[in-house]
């Protein structure tokens, strides 16, 4: 199984839906192997950064343990003003956040959008 799940929100909330979504998808498959990415962009860039609140912070540290890949948009990242300096540390930037999705659909991953 393959799937990759879409933030491109400033809220927070959204983000802690996104995360949540994830964390129940892998406790849900109770052992079956996973293929699992976070892509960010968007004004949503401007929540995954290190001054995060803790919880989600820890959430996406354990999601990462468990294999999940985070990516965030460069170009979100330059229309933000946002450095990678700032990143929480387990996105990593890709050139542009709609290629990504792309990529990893052509790929076979389901497109989720929480």
């Amino acid at each position: 199984m393959k799937v990759v799940l879409h933030l491109d929100s400033d809220k927070e909330r959204r983000l802690r839906l996104t995360l949540n979504n994830m964390k129940n998808l892998l406790g849900a498959l109770e052992g079956r192997s996973i293929q699992a990415a976070i892509v960010v962009n968007g004004p949503g860039a401007q929540q995954v950064t290190a001054s995060m609140d803790m919880g989600l912070s820890e959430l996406i540290h354990a999601l990462a343990a468990e294999g999940v890949d985070f990516f965030v948009c460069n170009n979100s990242l330059t229309q933000f003003g946002l450095v990678k300096d700032v990143l929480h540390p387990a996105f990593k930037v890709t050139r542009a956040g709609v290629l990504k999705l792309v990529e990893l659909q052509r790929d076979g991953y389901a497109y989720v959008k929480p």
